[in-house]
């Protein structure tokens, strides 16, 4: 499946985890009693704050227990928020709307297209929500997996208990499975960013429930390929582990914190290999507002617990620096660069091998960000964000680009379904529209159009 990539807004965080009464693993006894009295005296007092599930199209069933067959989706299907309900829509057919609370947020789909797992916020409370998820055909099933009643009860024995809510941080299925995994943060009354660095399981067929690693002991999170594994990165290390908690690897890369002069804590995105067997990561300075810049760094890691090697520094703008640098085989990177007067924003758009070898100026402007690569790694995307050359442009390691779109940030939450279509949001006055593109310009096959704040999609094939 591919992942869903986070533009981080406090507004659209989500929610999940743990069941009522369910102690999560590696809990001390006393918490647990703390956690019972919680949930038994919270029950009556916050359920029915977020609004019930008025399902009038698709009733709320319950869960049946039962792991379906997990088999590949049967054609391209892109899971989708519009105006507070969840959609699919699955290629050569139409959209089918699978609930009706308006009030869902955000959407995650396993790698079969059986199951979306969703988030639901109160609409007259910003601190309220709640993790369902709804199958996408035969009985709907639509399902509560986490409560805002078990949330209260987890921050109670969190080391957030002045906190005015505990959401998820970050949910995505892992790889292969209907198994959900997502961590945490608190919400305070004014603007604050401190990821609980937990990591939680749970199983959307049967609603079995899992902490793998408590509050502090994990970090944000990534799957392997395979999704066997998984790699936690915090603001000073990085480690890994499998999937189920087994075999933790701690502290595989340690670094300085990253400045961001600012109380947010910078945390580093490392890729896989598409064989899981490593992993690349870039780690910008410490000092980013130095003058001259210091050099970014290039490490890759190996799953074996052998020790992580430097591969090379490109010296990259550090807050400029995207999620996705490198190209799907890890060998190369593409960043951009200062030049002349800062204060004039002009850039230039690099690529590179990972060691800092055969780096080649592809274009230069006002504002120049590179975005991502295609998935055969021939091709890549970037922006020219002011001037004569504004634009999003296709550029071609063999030589020559393509405009995408002459304005930008009109083409919002770009991703490519395969190395010759792209799905993203078209920006069309007030209305976002949700497409499908041929890379040569072609075909802007119209799926939906999104006139909520919470423009959110996921998808499989």
């Amino acid at each position: 499946m591919n992942k869903l990539k986070f533009g981080w807004r406090l507004s659209s965080l989500m929610v999940i985890f743990l069941l009522a009464g369910c102690l999560p693993t590696g809990t001390s006894p006393d918490n647990q009693t703390a956690l019972e009295t919680i949930v038994a005296a919270t029950l009556t007092a916050i359920a029915g704050e977020l609004p019930a599930a008025t399902e009038t199209s698709v009733p709320v069933e319950t869960a049946t227990p039962g792991v379906p067959t997990f088999t590949p989706p049967r054609a391209l299907q892109v899971a989708y928020v519009k105006d507070g309900n969840v959609y699919i829509w699955t290629e050569g057919e139409s959209s089918v709307g699978l609930t009706n609370t308006h009030d869902a947020i955000r959407v995650s789909i396993s790698d079969d297209g059986q199951v979306i797992a969703y988030t639901r916020q109160n609409p007259n409370n910003d601190f309220i929500y709640e993790l369902w998820a709804v199958n996408t055909s035969g009985p709907t099933n639509a399902r509560l997996l986490v409560s805002q009643t078990e949330f209260e009860a987890l921050k109670a024995v969190s080391p957030y208990t002045e906190a005015r809510s505990l959401i998820p941080d970050f949910f995505e299925f892992q790889p292969g499975t209907h198994q959900l995994a997502y961590s945490t943060i608190p919400l305070f009354e004014g603007p604050w960013y401190a990821p609980g660095e937990d990591f939680h399981l749970i199983n959307t067929d049967t609603l079995e429930k899992t902490t793998v690693f408590d509050f502090g002991q994990g970090g944000l999170f990534s799957f392997s390929p395979d999704g066997k594994q998984v790699a936690l990165s915090s603001a000073d290390h990085i480690s890994l582990a499998n999937a189920d908690g087994s075999n933790l690897r701690p502290n595989v890369l340690t670094f300085p914190l990253v400045g961001t002069y600012s109380e947010y804590q910078y945390r580093p995105r490392p890729h896989w290999a598409a064989d899981s067997g490593s992993l690349r990561v870039a780690i910008p300075p410490e000092d980013t507002l130095a003058t001259p810049i210091p050099p970014t760094k290039v490490w890759e890691i190996p799953v074996d617990s052998s020790p992580a090697t430097q591969t090379g520094s490109i010296f990259a703008i550090p807050f400029a620096w995207p999620d996705t640098p490198f190209s799907p085989n890890l060998e190369q990177v593409g960043y951009a660069k200062t030049v002349g007067d800062p204060t004039l924003n002009q850039r230039e758009l690099h690529i590179a091998n990972v060691d800092g070898s055969e780096d080649f100026v592809i274009a230069s402007g006002e504002g120049v960000e590179f975005w991502h690569w295609t998935p055969d790694g021939t091709r890549f995307v970037y922006a020219i964000n002011g001037g004569a050359e504004q634009g999003a442009y296709l550029g071609q390691l063999s030589g020559g680009t393509t405009l995408i779109a002459s304005i930008p940030s009109s083409v919002q939450q770009m991703r490519w379904v395969d190395p010759s279509r792209f799905l993203y949001f078209n920006e069309n006055g007030n209305i976002l529209e949700l497409r499908i593109s041929d890379v040569d310009g072609t075909n802007h096959a119209f799926i939906d159009s999104i006139s909520n704040n919470f423009m959110n999609y996921d998808f499989t094939q």
